[in-house]
């Protein structure tokens, strides 16, 4: 009978045994583990991170999961959760960095072309018409103002200078007859009509020379050489056409013995120091430009060079092709590398630099709900948080919500992240 109880406690304890082992070494009283089913008991970790009991960090695999079901308005993605076993971020570049202010302005790029400004070029033409006789230029000379461009033969010229001319001698003899009648009047000789008389035909001689002065004026004559006109008695019929300002030559047709009017101009003057450019701005984004906004103009044939200028005007009109408006800007032609009617791209600072939060473009994904970035609070572990976009810059875009400073988020690589989280929407991967 001892013996019969003896054995049949061995077999009991052999049967607890088993039963325990069946049952993970787990005592069956023992309720479910207060951490979740995302918890290794053997290890004391999360079963997404635990390399030993999670066949996807054994094999060198990634774990997605879903911490919870999303509430009504909140983006589904940024409850998933992914970690990456150890050496993976390294391999295929995730590098988070994290989010720091900068100091950026608002610019706007767009296409431009150059030409000159409307107050520095000039189609020059003689004032009278007449035969070129010796061009002085040549195409692409620097020229001061008043400088001689060319030489024509004008008889029309040369009848100006004598009808000034024929005006100062009837001007000298109507001044010696109104001499000599304010003589014989003063000798009470003539009577008060006769002075009269010669005193009017002084005033209309003193007007005849005035106009006769100013014709030759209007053709260009400075007061100097009005003067010597006078004491030369000079009735050449030579007519200098000079420049009206500093410049550049850039349209020459003078050819000698052709001849030339004011209605054919015979050259093209351009004040090159400074050009202007039109930029092809379209209509949203009109209403951000302003006259002295900051410029700089940029050619694909010079691409280390940055020209700076600023907005001086804005056009009127809708271009009906390309549905643009023209903005005009007066950039610095530094080196006189720039000629009319070069074609680049124009940068315009429509806000002026401040401090905001930028994450750069690559780093944000559109899951088609929201605009997610990837935080990464610990080492491998990785995060989708939703932002709300700002400005968007060249390189990158404002943060108006969503993300703090210092919080480390990945750049490059995202979209592979992107991929891992829509592939986790149905659950854990």
């Amino acid at each position: 009978m001892k013996d019969t109880i003896v054995t049949a406690a061995v077999l009991l304890t052999l049967a607890l045994l088993f039963a325990f082992a069946a049952n993970d070494f787990k005592v069956p009283w023992v309720g479910p583990p207060a951490h979740g089913s995302d918890w290794c008991d053997a290890h004391q970790v999360e079963l997404s991170k635990c390399e030993k009991c999670n066949p996807r960090l054994a094999r060198g695999g990634t774990v997605v999961v879903r911490e919870r079901e999303p509430k009504e308005g909140e983006c589904p993605n940024t409850l998933v959760r992914i970690t990456l076993p150890p050496g993976v971020a390294e391999r295929v570049g995730l590098d988070p960095q994290p989010v720091d202010y900068r100091t950026i302005g608002e610019t706007i790029r767009a296409n431009a072309e150059t030409q000159y400004p409307p107050s520095g070029y000039a189609r020059v033409a003689p004032r009278l018409p007449g035969v070129i006789r010796e061009p002085k230029v040549i195409l692409g000379q620097q020229v001061e103002k008043g400088a001689v461009l060319a030489l024509l033969e004008s008889p029309d010229f040369g009848r100006a200078k004598s009808d000034y001319l024929q005006a100062i001698a009837v001007l000298n003899l109507r001044q010696k007859t109104h001499d000599q009648e304010k003589a014989l009047y003063e000798k009470k000789i003539t009577a008060g009509r006769e002075l009269l008389e010669a005193a009017t035909r002084l005033e209309e001689a003193k007007l005849a020379e005035r106009q006769a002065a100013q014709k030759l004026a209007t053709l260009g004559l400075s007061a100097e050489q009005i003067e010597g006109v006078k004491k030369k008695e000079d009735t050449s019929a030579l007519l200098e056409v000079t420049a009206p300002f500093a410049g550049m030559i850039v349209e020459t047709s003078a050819v000698p013995g052709e001849t030339s009017t004011p209605e054919k101009p015979i050259f093209g003057l351009a004040a090159t120091d400074r050009l202007w450019i039109a930029i092809d701005v379209y209509e949203p984004d009109l209403p951000k430009f302003e006259k002295d906004q900051r410029v700089f103009f940029t050619v694909e044939g010079l691409p280390d060079r940055r020209f700076p200028g600023k907005v001086v005007a804005i056009g009127g009109e809708v271009d009906d092709r390309t549905r643009t408006v023209r903005v005009f800007a007066e950039v610095k032609n530094v080196q006189g590398l720039l000629r009319s009617k070069m074609f680049g791209r124009a940068t315009v600072t429509v806000k002026p630099p401040e401090k905001k939060l930028i994450v750069p473009k690559e780093a944000v994904q559109n899951d088609g709900d929201c605009y997610l970035v990837f935080v990464s609070p610990v080492t491998n572990v990785f995060q989708a948080r939703k932002i709300q976009i700002g400005t968007v810059y060249e390189g990158g875009y404002e943060v108006a919500g969503g993300l703090a400073a210092g919080e480390k988020i990945v750049t490059r690589g995202s979209f592979l992240l992107k991929t891992e989280v829509l592939r986790g929407q149905m659950g854990a991967g």
